[in-house]
Order: structure tokens, then C-alpha cells, then sequence
């Protein structure tokens, strides 16, 4: 075999290669622009391998034939590039493709001589590979080892096509022509197998930028736990200092941290995760938690189990959820519910049983004013409070449930108070205990006199309560940075227990004796009714009730 047939080889093998690369490249990306680069090196591969005639020894047809072929693959070449640049083909390309296609069959035709048939085609094919060349080394966002080979190998064929006119009948250049020609196409799948490796890694950086922005600047917790061989944390999102109080670098020291931060009554939910992550992976696990601060908190969690290739789960991804505003809505909505439920309840109570109690004292009114029953005197006037307490009773299930039209108009929020004064304080002498009132000058605010007074009186009269004697209720009225005016009402009794807290404002729900449960009811009914929000704080010391009413 001669050194010019191991030339074409190597010419014809590294074209072969080079459309292998883009094959295969397609294949892993299937971009348009990359099937026609995969073509437009196919058909040169076909073409060098077909038509080995030289060019001054083809035939008319076969000459314009050939012609024709080429000029339209590196119009294809042109449109690939264009695409994978996001650009669009200019059409002066193709007016330059068909002139030059005229010109060369023309001077073909008439036995024109040789350099004057090849170079206006070959000018045109080093241009469309100077071009490309060029597009790659220049347009390419990404800074790569890979575009720069591209480009320079391009640009070396179009240099080594423009010599191909002057050279192509110089025997002795002629193989090592083949073997430059071959050694670029080489080069140029090389190059581009090194800038999609490159490209790749760009992308994936960049997505992974974009991914961890999005955990990390995300308000819910996102996490990664691995469960083998020792259970920790392989990512936990910064939000969880914002959720817990402490900061992400806490819990990957210490992985126990966030199961000793769980409501101890809800760590037997937890355990079973840590068990079987499966079982929670179709619905969300509902938690209480405890912040740094200590303020109880309710989270959500959802979690996606990952297995090993036996099946064992060997880790789990997770989403923690601050759901504390919702749990308190719905606590709201379950209020609501029941309040509704009493007062269809009360409005039949007050119906089948209130006519016969007024009924009953009345007779025994009536018996305790004749002679005869004197004797039964202190039995009669027990039955006849008891009664009236029955009546009393009724009347607070019947509050609960009135629908009238409200009557909300400009108020003075002090001089409601201040008409309360003396009653107020008579209940407070009468229990050994004091009322200080500490009241700010205050803008008019839309309310209805009558449910306010009771609305006031019921926390006054369970705040007094709430003390031993001696203690001191604090009525105090303000504004606030908002614009908003708030009651306060604080008393020194020993504060709320946690599971009453939770709970406060339902229906039935009472720590006394002889209590019904529904004062604290009427209240947030009340308090809903006027738009306003209730605040809570309670320790050993005593418990603050905030009213806080909307700016007008």
C-alpha cells in the first residue's frame, strides 16, 4: 500500500470519526442542529468515499453533480451552526451558493482553466469554515478548551482548502494534503467531544447554582438525611435557623438536635419516620415544635424515601413547613363551627326549657309567700337561685348564638369603660381585690356599645377570678406603631396551662368550678364580629389579654 493511499485512508478514516462524534452526540443531546452537523459530516464522508475520480478527469454531470452536493452541505453546515447559535441564517449565503455553483459549472463547461473551475467553490467552502471557526471561538458564552480546538481546526481546513486550487496538482503534496485534511477533521472531533464534555459541565454547575439558590433562599426547610451507616444530615437549607432559632452548621454537628427540639408528645411520630420513611412518603407528618425561644410552633413535613439497589431505604429527602398561621386558622374555623353548633343548640334549649323553669319559679315565688311554707323558706330561696342560674346559663348559650343586625358606630373606647367603672369595681371590692386603669387619649373607633360592655366584662370578671385577694387587675388602653387601638387587660393570677391555651375560645372549655365555658366564647364572637385580633401572653406571674381593633 503507498503512502497515497494510506493518506486517503486516513483522510476517509477521520472523516468516519468525526461523523461518529456527532452521531453520538446527538444521540445524548437530540438538538436539531446537532443531527445536521452528523449529516453534513456523513455526506462528506460519503463523498470522499465515492467519488475518488479527480476533478479535471469527472464528466460534466458528474462534476456538476459533486458540485451541487457540496455546496448544499456546507449550506446545511451554515444553517447548523446558525442554530446552535440562536442566530438566524443570513440569505446571502445561499445567493453566493447558487452564483458560485453557475460560475463553476460554466467554467467547467468551457474548459476554463483549472484554478479558475475550483477557486470561486473553494473560497466559498473556506469562508463557511472560517466562518464557523470563527462563530464558535467568539459566540460560545462559556469559556472552553474544546471551542477554541473547534475553531482553530476549522479555521486550518480554511486555509487548507484556499491552497487546494494551487496545490491539488502537485504529486508530492498530494498525500500529505489527504493526511493535513484528515488530521484537522481529527482535530476538529477532538475538539468538539472536549466542549460538550465542558459545555456539560458548565450546565450542570450553573443548575446546580440555580438549585441551591432556590433551597437556600426557599422559606421552607429543605434537607437530605442519610439513614447508613449513621444517621446525619447531608444538607439541611439555611431557612431551618429562621423555623428553629438555631443555624444549619448546629445540626449537622449534632443530628439529634432537631428530634430533641420536637414536642415530646409528638417524638413517637418522628421515631416511626426514622423506621419507615416509606409510610409517610403519601402524605405530609404534622409535628409541634419548639424554637429556640421556646414558642411552640407546628410544622408539616413531607418526605421522598431513596432506596439502595436491594431495596432499603437508605436515605430520605424532606420539606419542613412552618404551618402555625394555618393550625391557627383552622383552630379558628373549628371555633366558629362550634359556636354555630351551640347556637342552634341553645336557641332549642332556650325554647323547650327556659318557658318551663319560669314557670317552676313562679310557683315556688308564689309558695314562698304563703304562711304555710315558712318553714321551707331557705330550701325554697336555694331552689329559686339555682334557677336563676339556670336561667343565666341559658341566657350566655343564647349570646353565642344571636344573629342581629349590629349596630357599629363611632365609639369613645374609654367612655365605654369609664360607664363600667362603678360595676366593675364593686365586683372587684367585693372579692378583696383592686382595678387600675391606665387610659390613653384615643381616636374613635366603630363599635356596638352593647356587645363592648360585654365584652369587658367578661375578661374583667375572668381576670378577677383568676387572683387571690389582694391581687390587682390593670385595664389600659393605647395605641399602637400601627395606628391601631388596643385594650389591655392583665391580671396577677398564675397564668393559662398549655393545653387550655391551646384550646382557649372554644365552647365548654372552663378551668372553674361552676364555670360554663362560654364567657372566653362570647368574647372572640365579639372580638370577630368588630375585626379584631386577640392576643395572648401568659406566665407564672399572670396572663395579658390584648384587644386590638383596626385603624378606622
Amino acid at each position: 500500500m503507498t503512502f497515497y493511499e494510506l493518506s486517503i485512508i486516513a483522510t476517509v478514516s477521520a472523516t468516519l470519526a468525526v461523523t461518529c462524534v456527532y452521531f453520538f452526540l446527538y444521540t445524548l443531546y437530540r438538538q436539531n442542529y446537532m443531527g445536521l452537523w452528523a449529516i453534513f459530516w456523513l455526506v462528506h464522508f460519503i463523498i470522499n468515499l465515492l467519488y475518488s475520480t479527480p476533478f479535471h478527469q469527472m464528466s460534466t454531470p458528474m462534476f456538476a453533480t459533486v458540485l451541487f452536493i457540496v455546496m448544499f452541505n456546507y449550506l446545511l453546515l451554515t444553517y447548523a451552526t446558525s442554530r446552535f447559535l440562536g442566530r438566524k441564517m443570513s440569505r446571502y449565503w445561499f445567493y453566493w451558493a447558487l452564483a458560485v455553483t453557475i460560475f463553476t459549472d460554466t467554467a467547467f463547461y468551457l474548459k476554463a482553466p483549472f484554478i479558475l473551475q475550483l477557486l470561486p467553490s473553494c473560497i466559498f467552502v473556506a469562508c463557511v469554515d472560517f466562518w464557523n471557526g470563527f462563530r464558535f471561538i467568539r459566540n460560545l458564552p462559556i469559556k472552553s478548551w474544546g471551542k477554541n480546538i473547534v475553531g482553530f481546526a476549522f479555521a486550518g481546513l480554511g486555509i487548507h482548502t484556499l491552497d487546494m486550487p494551487f496545490l491539488l496538482t502537485v504529486t508530492w503534496f498530494a498525500p500529505w494534503g489527504f493526511l493535513i485534511s484528515g488530521l484537522l477533521r481529527f482535530i476538529i472531533s477532538l475538539g468538539t467531544l472536549i466542549l460538550y464534555l465542558e459545555k456539560s459541565f458548565h450546565d450542570l454547575s450553573v443548575k446546580e447554582q440555580h438549585y441551591r439558590l432556590l433551597a437556600e433562599n426557599a422559606a421552607d426547610v429543605i434537607y437530605l438525611y442519610r439513614l447508613v451507616p449513621e444517621h446525619s444530615f447531608e444538607y439541611i437549607s439555611p431557612s431551618i435557623e429562621k423555623l428553629s432559632g438555631y443555624p444549619a452548621e448546629h445540626y449537622y454537628q449534632n443530628p439529634d438536635m432537631f428530634f430533641s427540639l420536637v414536642h415530646p408528645g409528638d417524638a413517637f411520630l418522628l421515631q416511626s419516620l426514622l423506621h419507615n420513611p416509606a409510610a409517610y412518603a403519601d402524605h405530609p407528618l404534622t409535628l409541634r415544635f419548639i424554637r429556640r425561644d421556646q414558642a411552640l410552633i407546628w410544622i408539616e413535613q413531607s418526605t421522598v424515601p431513596i432506596y439502595d439497589k436491594k431495596g432499603a431505604c437508605i436515605r430520605f429527602e424532606g420539606i419542613i413547613r412552618d404551618i402555625t398561621t394555618r393550625k391557627k386558622l383552622e383552630q379558628d374555623v373549628s371555633r366558629l363551627d362550634r359556636l354555630n353548633t351551640v347556637g342552634q343548640m341553645a336557641a332549642n334549649v332556650a325554647h323547650e326549657i327556659r318557658n318551663p323553669l319560669t314557670t317552676v319559679q313562679g310557683y315556688l315565688q308564689l309558695f314562698l309567700k304563703r304562711p304555710a311554707f315558712t318553714q321551707y323558706k331557705d330550701q325554697l330561696n336555694l331552689l329559686i337561685s339555682e334557677l336563676e342560674r339556670s336561667n343565666l346559663i341559658i341566657k350566655e348559650y343564647l349570646s353565642l348564638c344571636q344573629n342581629k343586625a349590629r349596630e357599629l358606630k363611632p365609639c369613645q373606647l374609654n367612655q365605654i369603660i369609664e360607664d363600667l367603672h362603678p360595676l366593675i369595681t364593686a365586683n372587684a371590692n367585693a372579692s378583696g381585690k383592686e382595678i387600675r386603669y391606665c387610659l390613653a387619649l384615643l381616636p374613635d373607633i366603630r363599635l356596638d356599645e352593647k356587645e363592648m360592655r360585654q365584652l369587658i366584662l367578661n375578661l374583667v370578671r375572668n381576670a378577677l377570678e383568676a387572683m387571690d385577694p389582694g391581687g390587682t387587675v390593670t385595664l389600659r388602653t393605647l395605641v399602637n406603631d400601627q395606628g391601631e387601638v388596643v385594650l389591655v387587660i392583665q391580671d396577677q393570677g398564675k397564668g393559662i396551662p398549655p393545653h387550655v391555651l391551646e384550646n382557649i375560645g372554644k365552647p365548654f372549655l372552663t378551668t372553674k368550678e361552676n364555670g360554663t365555658g362560654i364567657g372566653l366564647a362570647v368574647v372572640y364572637r365579639i372580638a370577630d364580629d368588630h375585626q379584631a385580633s386577640i392576643q395572648i401572653e401568659t406566665g407564672p406571674t399572670g396572663t395579658t389579654f390584648r384587644i386590638i381593633f383596626k385603624a378606622s
